[in-house]
Parts: structure tokens; C-alpha cells; sequence
């Protein structure tokens, strides 16, 4: 399914390198590209959490006036949204996109000899076959060439030619692409045991999964920070996610340390640029022009009237506080006793009927809906 995605992007990749011939620089402009592709979605949704932001006050408001209620906090805060046009849920499609993009890119970051140097996939295929037997005839490890297979054909080819000697020019091919960066190999696999010493190289793939990990770290702290500031309310919410926060850094380095630089290299220039994008956005997202743009938002979704999300959430309210209306203090008495209320059991339910349907017909006029056809009346009642 990813090839969707990782086929153009593999044309795209490919291209940059034709004119920069340069792996590393290659990769960083690829990933600005790919940042500008998904700056829409982005800001769409930073925007949407701005606007629920100017709301918060009231919505806090509502859970001191109401905190033994959540239903009915939940009703007026669906309708500070409606009134405000804001839609919970919008940017939602934004981060499934960019997530979907990310796993294309993913692809093509760590399959260079498919996506950039065109080669045949059954030739890609026997030189794993080809250097799986050689390392096991060496007593060398092979689960990250299973793992991340390119990136260590691309390094044995480069370090031990006469693997492949069998293969005709495959050696060749894979000794012209220029996988350097500033001196060290992204094909590279970091290692706190160097074979070779602690050299510049050996020095720098370690530092790139830690590097990378640390932006990832500082963005995180920025985009709570701003979100503390900006919705006071939620501040209690986002202090669960403190475990994350700090977690996902630790699995950035888990990870980096086990696979071939190139990869952390993407992830650090990645994380850099959504770093200066997120600040840029904030700084933007600010005083008077928010305000604009809230009211500018606002007319647009009261143009287009509730989502679908609003709606149904709006009619299970409905339906739940008519269903609750009936209910006693007394959770150990019978809600539908004969006599209880004045009513039957059977006049009660056929009453309950009633409600639920006056409460369709109101959400069916209001939206516009067709009115869903009438369901019978129980067996028994008239």
C-alpha cells in the first residue's frame, strides 16, 4: 500500500540526487519537501487547537459550575462549539495523511539502491543472498541485514567489494553513489564498541540518534509548553502525557543505535524542521491576527452548519438526557413499576417512545435531514 506513496517519492529522491549527487544533502532537501507538502494539514490543525484554545475559559467554567455532571458539561460545551463553528475533530484527516506520507518516506530513506539507483529488485535479492552467506561464514550478525537490507548492501559493497564479485558491476554501481555526509557514512550502523576506535565517523553515527532524539525532546517540551499557556484547562490532561513526552526520545535512541545512519539522519533533519515549522506557526497563530482568523473560520463553519461528528453527538445527548429524565433517586426501585409515575410499564415505555422520536423529528427539521422511518409501536401498546 505504501508503494503509493514511496513510488513518486522515490522519483523525487532520485531526482534531487541527479543534481546534488550528494546522499546526506539529498535527504535534507527531500525532507523540506515533504514539509512543505504537509504544511496545509498541519496548520489546518493548529489552527483548530487555537480556536479551541480563545473557548477553554468557558468550558472550564462549565465543569466548575457543573462537577458532578458530566453529561450535562458535555452538552454545553457541544454547543459552544456549534455556536463558535469549531469542529473537535477537524486536522484529524491532516495527521493520518502526514503519518501515511511519513511511512512512504520511511521507505524510501532506507531502500536507496530501489529508489534512487534503479536497481532490479531480484538483483537486490541475490546480493542479500550473497552477503547473508558470506556473513555467516564470518560469524557476523545478520538481523539488521534483514532489517535494513540496502543501507548494509551499500556498505559492504563500498567496504568489501569482493563480496560481490559475482555480480558483475554491482559493486560499481554501488561505489559511485556518494552516501557521505560532512565525512561520515549514513550507510553507516552506530556502535558503542567501534571496531575501528573512537574516530570522527564512529563518533558521529552515535550522535545522530541522540541529536535527534534531543530535538524531538525540545520540540515536545515547546509544543506543551504552548498548549499549558494557551489552554490553562487542559493543563491536568497533558500532564499524563509526560510519560511520552520522555519516552519517545528514549525509543528515538533505542532505535537509531540499531539501524543504519541514514535513517536518524532523516529523523534529525525532520525533527529540526518541525521545530522552526511549529514556532513559526505559534508566532504566526497570535494578538489579533488569531482573532481574525478565528472569526474568519468561524463564518466558514457556521456556512457550512454542525459536522457529522457535531450532529451525532448533539443527538446522543438528546437521547440520553430524555432516557435519564425518567430515572428515580432510587436506583433499587423498578423504573418501570406499575403505578410509578401514575403510568403503566406499558404506558411509560410507549411515552419514552414517544420522546425519542419527537427528538429525531427536531434533529431531522434542524439539519435537514430525511426523517428515518417510524418504528412500530411495541406489541401491545396503542
Amino acid at each position: 500500500m505504501f508503494n503509493l506513496i514511496a513510488i513518486p517519492f522515490g522519483w523525487l529522491m532520485r531526482l534531487i540526487y541527479q543534481l546534488v549527487h550528494s546522499y546526506g544533502i539529498s535527504i535534507i532537501l527531500f525532507t523540506i519537501v515533504i514539509k512543505l507538502i504537509t504544511l496545509p494539514s498541519t496548520y489546518k490543525m493548529q489552527v483548530n487547537q487555537a480556536r479551541q484554545a480563545l473557548v477553554s475559559p468557558r468550558i472550564a467554567k462549565l465543569k466548575k459550575a457543573y462537577p458532578n455532571n458530566p453529561q450535562r458539561v458535555q452538552e454545553e460545551q457541544n454547543k459552544i462549539y456549534t455556536e463558535e463553528g469549531i469542529n473537535p475533530s477537524a486536522g484529524c484527516l491532516g495527521s493520518f495523511l502526514t503519518i501515511f506520507l511519513i511511512l512512504g518516506v520511511y521507505r524510501v530513506v532506507l531502500q536507496p539502491l530501489t529508489y534512487i539507483l534503479r536497481i532490479p529488485r531480484d538483483t537486490i535479492q541475490t546480493a542479500v543472498d550473497t552477503l547473508k552467506t558470506w556473513m555467516e561464514q564470518n560469524d557476523l550478525a545478520t538481523k539488521y541485514l534483514t532489517a535494513r537490507p540496502e543501507l548494509m548492501l551499500l556498505n559492504y559493497a563500498k567496504s568489501n567489494p569482493e563480496i560481490f564479485s559475482d555480480m558483475g558491476d554491482f559493486s560499481s554501481k554501488l561505489a559511485g553513489f556518494e552516501n557521505s555526509f560532512l565525512g561520515f557514512d549514513l550507510a553507516g550502523v552506530p556502535s558503542l564498541k567501534p571496531e575501528n576506535g573512537w574516530g570522527f565517523t564512529a563518533v558521529m553515527l552515535v550522535m545522530l540518534p541522540v541529536l535527534s532524539a534531543v530535538i524531538n525532546l525540545v520540540s515536545s517540551i515547546v509544543t506543551q509548553a504552548h498548549n499549558k499557556k494557551a489552554n490553562p484547562a487542559a493543563a491536568e490532561t497533558m500532564s499524563s502525557m509526560n510519560m511520552m513526552l520522555y519516552l519517545s526520545p528514549l525509543m528515538t535512541i533505542w532505535i537509531g543505535m540499531s539501524v543504519p545512519a541514514g535513517l536518524s539522519f532523516y529523523w534529525l533533519v525532520n525533527s529540526v524542521l518541525t521545530l522552526l515549522t511549529t514556532l513559526l506557526i505559534y508566532r504566526y497563530l497570535s494578538g489579533k491576527r488569531l482573532e481574525a482568523i478565528n472569526e474568519k473560520e468561524k463564518q466558514k463553519q457556521l456556512a457550512k452548519g454542525p459536522s457529522w461528528m457535531q450532529r451525532m453527538m448533539e443527538q446522543s445527548a438528546q437521547y440520553t438526557a430524555e432516557q435519564q429524565g425518567g430515572q428515580r433517586s432510587d436506583a433499587n426501585r423498578s423504573r418501570y413499576a406499575d403505578g410509578d409515575d401514575g403510568m403503566s410499564k406499558k404506558e411509560r415505555q410507549e411515552y419514552e417512545r414517544k420522546l425519542i422520536e419527537a427528538a429525531r423529528k427536531r434533529a431531522a427539521m434542524k439539519y435537514g435531514d430525511a426523517m428515518p422511518d417510524e418504528e412500530p409501536a411495541e406489541k401491545g401498546s396503542k
